[in-house]
């Protein structure tokens, strides 16, 4: 099985900051819905990742965050994406807790559920924190460069493990040549 783990906010869908509303918050990321397309065609599962800290402050609840991901999942179909699964952290900042920090209890989390091993699974990302978490297990990483907003990362990759993709597409295009390129098992 071939396993792809993407930060949602960022990666896939633009960053929501504050207060969410539902479905009318989602506006997918170009490149992201054909990448994951074009993922799923060759046969990978992708999971996605993502805080929501306005759950734990109570600036918006579950049915407006399921409301959310029903737009997402809506969008990414027209063009035959689909995402298999989404964890997501709720806690506020403050309670300190260990969901996608250098503990990365999620990503544990998927590889257990997927029954995967760390090194067998692509992590694309844009927050130092998710790819410090990814390498603290051993995954494969991969920073995308993309400008998402008001929180935007700066422009230089957060880790020497990382390869480097200035698009999403730019990133699936390496996934899937590098993929191509390895030899046939026994």
């Amino acid at each position: 099985m071939k396993l792809v783990i993407l930060e949602r906010d960022g990666i896939v869908g633009q960053p929501v900051l504050g207060q969410l509303a539902g479905h009318a918050d989602w506006q997918t990321m170009p490149d992201a819905a054909i990448s994951i397309a074009r993922l799923n065609l060759s046969g990978w599962h992708v999971v996605l990742v993502a805080n929501q800290p306005g759950l734990g402050r109570g600036l918006y609840d579950c049915a407006a965050l399921n409301d959310y991901h029903r737009q997402m999942y809506k969008e990414l179909a027209t063009v035959g994406a689909k995402v298999d699964a989404v964890f997501f952290c709720p806690h506020p900042p403050d309670d300190h807790c260990d969901c996608l920090d250098a503990q990365a209890t999620l990503l544990r989390q998927i590889l257990d559920r997927f029954n995967m091993e760390a090194g067998k699974v692509a992590v694309i990302a844009r927050s130092p924190g998710l790819l410090q978490a990814a390498a603290s297990l051993g995954a494969r990483l991969h920073w995308v460069s993309v400008p998402a907003g008001p929180d935007a990362e700066a422009a230089a990759c957060p880790s020497d493990q990382a390869q480097q993709h200035a698009s999403m597409l730019q990133c699936t295009e390496h996934l899937l040549q590098a993929l191509a390129s390895r030899p046939p098992q026994a």
